[in-house]
């Protein structure tokens, strides 16, 4: 024990444990109190001794483990556009993006040399049932690689560096990608859990200093946006110059003091810009959006009013560092200690503390379970989860399922984020179950607490206005809101040429002007189409599209449930229909207190015994799932999933169905019947229907009065008579189940050698030997 050790401390270290001091006053409570003797020795190297908080380092593949099918080339599709050396020069084909938020990916080319800008992810809806990301068209990438002669990184967002773990190997290993210095940082991490980090191949580029990118002169600009050293680019090539915004706002009052660089995009209006791209995300939103200058002011009002009171906790995105150093300065005005709770921002902050950007020293921020040794009032905690993530922090903390956060009723919890689309109902959910354990929820545009990274509507066209281009395609954000933006150019900046396009169009631009000729048509038509397909992947190694991943079973199951039928197939060797017993379960069906169960039965067996006696198990199986399904729809308007398993009863009677199948394509099918016996139920009914004929006819023909018709009704009703004795007499059906054929003894010829050994080797189930069952055969 260093019980000796940790009471005498020297001052400057007591100082440090001022917290434990407070609950450990004599050394009758460090014996009484074995958690708070735990508490002590784990921070027995004091204050100074810390070291700053790395997160551990993992592997989630090979490099080649996670890929799934997103290289396989799904058909052969010709790549769009016209010839190479023929028609508009500058070339745009978006891969993602366009008419959907996130999934940031687009070839930008000069005839048939192309770069990629971003390979962004997007985050499932809740029809996409167990999947956590959505990729773009990967396969696509690869199976035109060399055409593509670069990748271009605007910023570090998931939905713009997300895929490189798919797209990466999708390229040829020579294809370099290029970012500004801490995008790289994250990038590095991500290709490192995954195998594919190459420095060689990743380099980083700096602002306003131009590099060479396949086709394209690139220079990258700064832009402000909600996390640092984002940048938008210009392309220039000898048929012209390509802005691209990337994600942007303006920010007069940006909190790293790195501005929007109004100056070079005034400059690109002399340069007679042939095409701009720019963010659209925004632009149903009037005016400008607020500065991040307004939430640190907020944060740090409500923290300061809080005083006294208990903790405070700061739900936001993880990658927004803008954020951090507003949370920083509202923990520091407050005298509150900084703990994160969640890995990404750890992940984050570690990327900007490398890279010379962090807004917080790692060494200040306390770890987790560290939080009960402070004072309530001396603790800031910021957490993940703004958008109920089901396994982040603050998502757990809610379903009382953390075990490094408690919710505690005196905390106050700020909600420093935006809700996004679609996760409107499970934020909700989130946060009433905050609110039922005590603590106080502030959350609300009035409060101040979130402010955008993407320009609204006076900003969009003040850059548009400053770059002066000839042609406008706006791009990141649904359909909708890139037919508005297209409005706004026009409307609003005088820009008269504007294309809007969806993934996998590509659209050809030129020149309006040129020293040769003078053009006032349009710079920029529509030269090709291609389709496009996403994959999936489920957070793990499961990668592939829709149907690889079976999405369409998936919702089946979540909103049809499934049925299961089990079925022991008895045949009775002389001829007639099959029997059997059926077992059958059902999942996420509502079977009316059995109700339901007992009708799939009788369905079931009804099915079976109707088909012949030398049926496939796979034509058992299709019948009865088809007949299950029926009866489902019947019942409760519900299509199941039915899965059948269907095995014989006796392995015996196994090569049964392969015969009859070799003898019908050996002979005629009225032969064959005769031969084996075989009547199916068409046959038996009109039998049946012939007896009851001969029966009529015969009372008919006997009440006659006339000689030649008695004699031609007594000659037809004799033939049908005998075909029915015969028909009868060829069936010899067993009485029940355990009966076999109606024939005994030794067979009256010898099978060819080989026979049993094929019909034991047809048996599907657990064949049967000579010493279980010496009469085998």
């Amino acid at each position: 024990m260093k019980v000796c050790n940790v009471i005498s401390r020297t001052a400057a270290n007591q100082e440090s444990l001022r917290p434990h001091h407070q609950i450990l006053p004599t050394l009758t409570s460090w014996r009484a109190s074995p958690r708070i003797r735990l508490q002590v020795l784990c921070r027995s190297g004091g204050r100074g001794s810390r070291k700053a908080f790395k997160p551990k380092e993992y592997k989630v593949s090979d490099g080649t483990q996670h890929l799934g099918s997103a290289l396989g080339e799904l058909t052969s599709r010709k790549f769009p556009g016209p010839p190479p050396e023929s028609g508009s020069p500058l070339r745009i084909l978006p891969i993602g993006g366009l008419g959907e938020i996130g999934m940031n990916c687009m070839m930008v080319g000069c005839y048939d040399r192309y770069i990629v800008i971003d390979a962004g992810l997007m985050f499932p809806d809740f029809q996409d049932l167990g999947m956590q990301k959505i990729l773009p068209d990967t396969s696509f990438l690869h199976q035109w690689r060399d055409k593509i002669e670069a990748v271009v990184i605007t910023h570090g967002h998931e939905d713009h560096i997300g895929a490189l773990p798919w797209v990466v190997p999708a390229l040829d290993p020579s294809t370099p990608i290029y970012a500004s210095s801490f995008v790289m940082r994250l990038v590095q991490r991500r290709l490192t859990e995954f195998s594919l980090f190459n420095e060689q191949r990743f380099k980083t580029f700096e602002m306003n200093t131009p590099f060479q990118a396949g086709p394209f002169q690139v220079e990258p600009v700064r832009v402000t946006h909600s996390i640092p050293d984002c940048c938008g680019l210009i392309l220039r090539s000898d048929h012209g110059t390509i802005v691209h915004t990337g994600d942007w706002k303006i920010d007069e009052t940006p909190v790293d003091g790195l501005e929007f660089d109004r100056t070079t995009f005034e400059k690109l209006s002399k340069e007679n810009v042939v095409l701009m791209m720019s963010d659209s995300t925004n632009v149903l939103s009037p005016g400008r959006t607020p500065s991040e200058k307004i939430v640190e002011q907020s944060l740090i009002e409500k923290v300061l009013k809080y005083q006294g009171k208990g903790r405070v906790l700061v739900t936001q995105f993880a990658s927004n560092l803008h954020r951090l150093h507003s949370v920083k300065q509202a923990a520091d005005a407050a005298g509150r200690k900084i703990c994160f709770v969640g890995m990404s921002l750890n992940h984050y902050l570690e990327a900007a503390w490398k890279d010379g950007r962090a807004p917080i020293d790692p060494k200040e921020v306390i770890q987790p379970n560290e939080i009960d040794g402070y004072d309530p009032n001396k603790v800031l905690i910021v957490t993940t989860g703004s958008q109920a993530e089901p396994r982040a922090a603050l998502s757990l903390a809610a379903r009382e399922a953390s075990h490094q956060l408690k919710l505690m009723p005196s905390d106050l919890v700020l909600y420093s984020a935006k809700v996004i689309p679609g996760n409107e109902p499970r934020v909700v959910r989130m946060l009433n179950s905050i609110a039922a354990q005590g603590p106080k929820v502030v959350q609300g545009r009035s409060d101040n607490l979130h402010v955008s990274g993407h320009a609204y509507q006076d900003e969009l066209t003040e850059l548009l206005r400053l770059v002066k281009p000839q042609h406008f395609l706006p791009v990141h954000g649904e359909y909708s809101f890139l037919c508005e933006h297209a409005r706004l150019a026009q409307e609003t900046a005088g820009i008269r040429n504007c294309s809007v396009i969806k993934n996998g169009t590509m659209l050809g631009v030129q020149q309006l002007m040129s020293r040769d000729t003078v053009s006032t048509g349009s710079a920029a038509k529509v030269v090709g189409e291609v389709d496009l397909v996403n994959f999936y992947n489920d957070g793990n190694k499961g990668t592939g599209t829709a149907q690889d991943m079976a999405l369409a079973e998936r919702t089946t199951l979540a909103f049809e449930g499934v049925v299961v039928v089990a079925l022991d197939v008895y045949r009775s060797g002389g001829g007639g229909n099959l029997r059997c017993r059926c077992r059958l379960t059902t999942r996420g069906m509502w079977i009316d207190s059995g109700k339901l169960l007992e009708e799939l039965h009788k369905v079931s067996d009804g099915v079976v015994s109707r088909l012949p006696f030398d049926s496939s198990l796979g034509v058992v199986e299709r019948q009865v799932i088809d007949a299950v399904k029926k009866a489902c729809k019947t019942y409760n308007s519900r299509i199941p999933e039915v899965i059948c398993i269907a095995h014989e009863n006796d392995p015996r009677a196994a090569h049964i169905p392969q015969v009859a199948a070799v003898k019908r394509k050996s002979m005629p099918s009225e032969q064959f019947q005769q031969r084996s016996g075989y009547a199916d139920a068409s046959q038996r009914a009109a039998e049946s229907k012939a007896s009851e004929v001969s029966q009529s006819q015969t009372s008919t023909f006997s009440t006659s009065g006339s000689s030649d018709g008695g004699s031609t009704g007594s000659s037809i009703t004799r033939r049908l008579i005998e075909a029915r004795k015969m028909a009868k007499s060829a069936q010899s059906r067993p009485k029940d189940l355990g009966e076999s054929s109606s024939t005994s003894g030794p067979p009256s010829q010898i099978l060819p050698e080989g026979v049993l050994e094929r019909r034991r080797s047809m048996n599907p189930r657990e064949q049967l030997s000579s010493e279980n069952d010496p009469d085998y055969g």
